[in-house]
């Protein structure tokens, strides 16, 4: 291996007995549509295994089911089996080959869509399998059965969700969930004690969108110049927040400012530095980003950087940062 190559270290995901890489690659957005050439989607890939990333986090429903066969092709041109990784998928999303998405968290349907994301993979069990944004009464006593179902026939080895903080606060510490998924960033501080609670409660936590679309700082220079960044600009002016959060964002701009540090390095590694979170995950089509994350991954956050992002946290709405 290059000695200039950076190796994100490995850490305990809870009390489940499976250890994950620091950072997870996400296989999904423009790294999974069909557009997007197979030859540079292999090239992240293999860059993310370089620098010891084990963990690749998927869904049944991203880009119709195109992001779970893409990657169950990585990972067989790799030479390894999806076993030999934590490969995390998602159920309760659907999506058809046009695109459009249904939520079915039925027994049933959850059971089926564990048989297509398997051969999709081509995998013989999926390590962790995520309901994938479920409401509050699609968490049924039928679905958690059919879960440990799929558990005890060795569909699955863990079981999480992926989901927002309303969902996720109730089934802290609760079974049959092994992992959460919450997101958490510098724009989305508040789920940082739901992370260290479900950690103390033996849970894993994977931290969602940790560079929350680049909102706080858009790099339109390389944006503007692809097809990829374009779309990941498009997704990242969908929501232009509250008069808090714009203020936020401009406070942010000038706290993640450090020598040798990149915005999205900083932003990366105050996730990565929050009690419990075990992983952070996050995509890209671009494998020298790969290589930037994975340096900011190793690097212990400057205090000052610290301070001021806390800073940026106390902003209260119509506070001028």
């Amino acid at each position: 291996m290059n000695a200039a190559i950076e190796t994100v270290e490995q850490r305990p995901l809870g009390a489940t007995g499976h250890s994950v890489s620091a950072l997870g690659l996400g296989c999904a957005s423009y790294w999974a549509r069909p557009g997007f050439p197979e030859k540079r989607a292999r090239a992240v890939f293999e860059t993310a295994l370089e620098c010891g990333i084990t963990l690749f986090d998927t869904g049944a429903s991203y880009s119709a089911g195109e992001a779970e066969r893409r990657l169950g092709r990585m990972i067989a041109a790799a030479g390894t089996r999806a076993e030999d990784l934590v490969v995390a998928t998602k159920a309760g999303t659907v999506a058809d080959e046009n695109g459009r998405i249904a939520r079915d968290f039925s027994p049933d349907g959850v059971a089926g869509q564990v048989e297509q994301s398997l051969r999709r993979l081509g995998a013989e069990r999926i390590t962790l399998l995520q309901l994938h944004g479920p409401e509050p009464g699609d968490l049924t006593d039928e679905l958690y059965t059919a879960l440990e179902r799929l558990r005890a026939a060795g569909k699955v080895s863990m079981l999480g969700i992926n989901a927002g903080s309303g969902v996720l606060w109730p089934v802290v510490g609760q079974r049959p969930f092994d992992v959460l998924m919450p997101f958490v960033s510098v724009m989305r501080p508040h789920n940082v004690q739901l992370a260290r609670r479900a950690a103390q409660a033996g849970q894993g936590v994977l931290a969602a969108e940790p560079l929350a679309r680049m909102r706080f700082a858009p790099p339109l220079a390389s944006w503007l110049t692809s097809a990829s960044g374009l779309w990941y600009l498009a997704r990242s002016l969908v929501r232009s927040g509250t008069g808090q959060e714009r203020e936020r964002r401009k406070c942010l701009r000038k706290a993640l400012a450090a020598t040798g540090w990149s915005r999205a390095q900083l932003a990366l590694a105050w996730v990565l530095t929050r009690p419990g979170v075990a992983s952070a995950v996050f995509g890209t089509t671009d494998p020298e980003h790969v290589h930037e994350l994975a340096r900011a991954a190793t690097r212990p956050l400057p205090d000052d950087v610290e301070t001021a992002i806390g800073k940026c946290h106390r902003i209260r709405p119509g506070e001028a940062p």
